[in-house]
């Protein structure tokens, strides 16, 4: 065979192992009789989990949330919570992300759900847009927590094995997107009988799924616009984790991971120097979870997700080993309009914690047993002479 007919082949193979689907966004709750709704616990604070402008008068015990829509913290949505208002219980959100509240954003709560339209950050190629969706609103049976879920699935028919069958994504971690490994929900009517079922049918976004003698892997964009199903080989190679020398000085440090390959396929690896059998491709690492222990005996549980990073490849046979957060490095953000600051001036400040490897810190929690409760960040503040001289310091919390 030669060369060129060689060549042809690959990319016929490469086609045929690959094919993509549009699914269309229906903004409903339920789908055949079933609700798709997944909704999550609002995690509150006495102090707003972001900046915000504006002057409400929001009374004694609001409680500040952050509804962790979109494709990191940078574009969740605030919310305030007043279960206890004198006119019956409300919330304030900040549905457009602007960072202001305004009287056209506050919501009697009268009954136990509430619907309400809110403006989402999707993260494309190559760049982000705003798409509008419904935010329902639920109270807890007990007590006075609220959970949310964002309304709506996607629908259309997606390629395997060189025919369209029936395909729903939904949102199950209410981030407003469709394209969480592991957390969303794929349905595919692999059979053709116009039903999904519940045990066959119904799988993790990111699961290899076997159909007519192969594997596949599905994935998708945020908006279900490009829908994949790539063919899996059955090659595979050896992944190992380890931390960079400065993290590594902690013997008892815990970790758990989630790698995805350039197919879409989730493996999660919780063992460190630890050799892990993995289908060949390139993988980066999109989450990670670190426990280490203290002196006092207390648990620091870091979770970092990621923004931007290397792709590590693994060949056939072969071992890679990726080194975790290399070169921590904080970095500090002050709004365009800050000039001079005098004193009394009140400084809205924005803090990122960030490694080479494009992982970010998004929370850090401290206790025992299980037990944990958000850190308080804190900043010290020097005030320094023109020659670079201290002349004065403190030490200020984060809102």
């Amino acid at each position: 065979m030669s060369s060129v007919a060689v060549y042809c082949l690959a990319l016929w193979l490469g086609a045929a192992s690959q094919a993509a689907g549009s699914l269309e966004f229906k903004d409903d709750a339920a789908l055949d009789g079933r609700s798709v709704l997944q909704f999550r616990a609002i995690e509150f604070r006495t102090t707003p989990a972001k900046p915000l402008e504006g002057d409400p008068a929001l009374g004694d015990g609001a409680q500040h949330g952050l509804l962790p829509v979109g494709p990191g913290p940078e574009t969740g949505l605030a919310i305030v919570w007043l279960p206890h208002a004198a006119g019956g219980p409300e919330l304030w959100l900040d549905a457009d992300g602007h960072g202001r509240l305004t009287g056209l954003e506050r919501h009697a709560l009268s009954g136990r759900e509430l619907e309400l339209p809110a403006w989402i950050t999707v993260q494309l190629e190559p760049e982000a847009v705003q798409v509008e969706r419904t935010v329902v609103f639920r109270r807890a049976s007990l007590g006075d927590g609220l959970r949310y879920a964002v309304r709506g699935y996607a629908q259309g028919s997606i390629e395997i094995g060189g025919r369209p069958l029936a395909t729903v994504l939904i949102d199950g971690n209410a981030d407003g997107c469709f394209n969480t490994v592991g957390q969303d929900r794929l349905w595919i009517d692999l059979d053709n009988d116009g039903r999904f079922g519940a045990i066959t049918e119904q799988f993790p976004l990111g699961k290899p799924l076997r159909h007519e003698g192969q594997t596949y892997v599905v994935r998708s964009d945020p908006l279900a616009s490009s829908v994949v199903a790539s063919l899996r080989s059955a090659e595979q190679g050896k992944l190992s984790l380890t931390l960079a020398a400065k993290q590594n000085r902690n013997e008892k440090v815990r970790i758990s991971a989630q790698l995805l390959s350039d197919l879409g396929e989730l493996v999660a690896i919780d063992q460190l120097d630890s050799e892990t059998d993995v289908p060949t491709g390139e993988y980066h690492v999109s989450s990670l979870q670190l426990e280490m222990p203290d002196a006092a005996g207390e648990t620091w549980l870091y979770s970092f997700y990621k923004d931007k990073g290397p792709q590590h490849r693994v060949q056939t046979g072969q071992r890679t080993q990726i080194v975790l957060l290399p070169d921590l490095l904080m970095h500090v953000t002050l709004p365009r309009q800050v000039g001079k600051i005098r004193p009394g001036d009140n400084v809205t400040i924005t803090p990122r914690l960030s490694a080479s490897d494009g992982l970010v810190l998004r929370s850090c929690k401290v206790g025992k047993n299980q037990e944990f409760r958000q850190a308080e960040p804190a900043a010290e503040i020097l005030l320094l002479s023109l020659d670079g001289r201290p002349i004065s310091r403190g030490v200020s919390g984060f809102s």
